[in-house]
């Protein structure tokens, strides 16, 4: 907000702005469109970052983004971070969602970590968003994010599992609120869907489909995931009333082979039933904002990337999520949503059983994923409010 000719210079670390992962994207979006309705229009916005904009200076054009590629072996350049950072107002941190751990080796721990510290170095507020905390195999870098936490000026959770254990010696400090990205902004009339049927979004993710990860079953899955996909499908098809949209959230246009692209499997599934036409593959979104206006527009979604599943949730769409990792239990439980496939738990069989069952009743899912809706609602209202105080700084 501008006081007088004062314009309000925001510093911003571990936010993806150009990501194949939607869900990455969804964080920023998310934060962005929080910080003008608390700040309002005249931001200036520092990325410590490696990464580049994207499209972001395009879709807000009132914001002044500067990046700031840290040079993280120089410790001369950590002089330099920490003076540049003590010309800032507030400095914001998200870790990616998930990065606030050594899960992804030192060297990134460290890095992210680094700035974090030298962002308490400069004496400017530094606030922890809604995040997970650990998990920790190195017990000094444990030490130091509970360091950090301890010295941040707020601290956030998105899940009470993480927060609790990192509470035990933190003293409290961390309050949970939940996953920003329940707040991102959507349009459903961004897309004409057809509603003769029971249109039912698959979101078919790469990661478990045939990436390493899935060759190697290191999720420690019960259930074969592709077996489970293509059954479900064909259960659908078999009913008249049910269109089926393969739905990508992790979108690289650029490198249709990357190992991650949602399109390749979405593609592979669309050419199974390529005869069909109650099979529709959605587009390639550009942005979470589009990829969430197109799931909106569902009656039933089925997905096994959490931010997808997310926005399903947050716009009231009756969502069944394919736990993968025990971050989709943490991150619903937090919001007493129980309609989760626990993947690492029941075989196939059960898990289509269960899948079948919901979506037959997918009207109490709808009505569970609104109460939900209501109560990220009221979170992240919270967390804006505690954040808006910083206008005055």
């Amino acid at each position: 907000m501008k006081i007088g000719e004062y314009i309000m210079k925001i510093g911003m670390m571990g936010f993806d702005f150009e990501s194949p992962n939607k869900g990455c994207e969804a964080l920023t979006y998310s934060f962005i469109n929080m910080l003008l309705e608390c700040y309002g229009n005249d931001l200036q916005i520092v990325n410590f970052s490696y990464g580049g904009f994207g499209i972001f200076p395009e879709r807000y054009p009132e914001i002044d983004f500067l990046i700031r590629r840290p040079k993280i072996k120089n410790p001369i350049d950590w002089i330099k971070i920490k003076n540049e950072m003590a010309g800032l107002d507030i400095i914001f941190d998200v870790t990616f969602g998930d990065g606030f751990s050594d899960i992804y080796g030192k060297m990134w721990n460290f890095t992210t970590d680094m700035l974090k510290q030298l962002a308490i170095n400069s004496k400017k507020p530094l606030i922890l968003l809604p995040q997970t905390y650990g998990p920790y195999k190195n017990f000094l870098l444990k030490k130091w994010a509970e360091q950090l936490v301890k010295e941040c000026h707020m601290a956030y959770s998105r899940d009470t599992a993480s927060a609790k254990e990192m509470n035990i010696k933190c003293k409290d400090k961390i309050r949970v609120i939940t996953d920003m990205a329940f707040g991102l902004p959507y349009d459903k009339t961004m897309y004409n869907i057809d509603k003769t049927r029971i249109n039912v979004g698959v979101n078919v993710s790469a990661l478990l489909w045939d990436s390493g990860y899935a060759k190697d079953n290191k999720f420690e899955l019960k259930v074969d995931y592709y077996t489970y996909i293509m059954n479900l499908i064909e259960k659908l098809l078999e009913m008249d009333k049910y269109a089926v949209h393969l739905i990508p959230h992790v979108i690289s246009t650029n490198n249709y082979n990357n190992a991650e692209n949602d399109l390749r499997p979405c593609k592979e599934v669309k050419n199974r039933f390529f005869d069909n036409d109650k099979v529709i593959c959605a587009p390639a979104f550009e942005t979470p904002i589009e990829a969430k206006s197109y799931i909106a527009n569902m009656d039933i979604f089925v997905g096994a990337r959490m931010h997808a599943t997310i926005g399903a949730v947050s716009a009231g769409v009756a969502t069944i999520p394919f736990a993968y990792s025990k971050k989709f239990k943490t991150m619903f439980g937090n919001l007493d949503y129980k309609y989760v496939i626990e993947a690492r738990n029941m075989d196939t069989d059960a898990a289509l059983k269960q899948t079948k069952d919901w979506i037959v009743n997918y009207n109490e899912l709808e009505k569970a994923s609104l109460k939900a809706r209501e109560k990220t609602r009221d979170k992240l209202n919270l967390l804006k409010k505690e954040i808006s105080v910083f206008v005055n700084k």
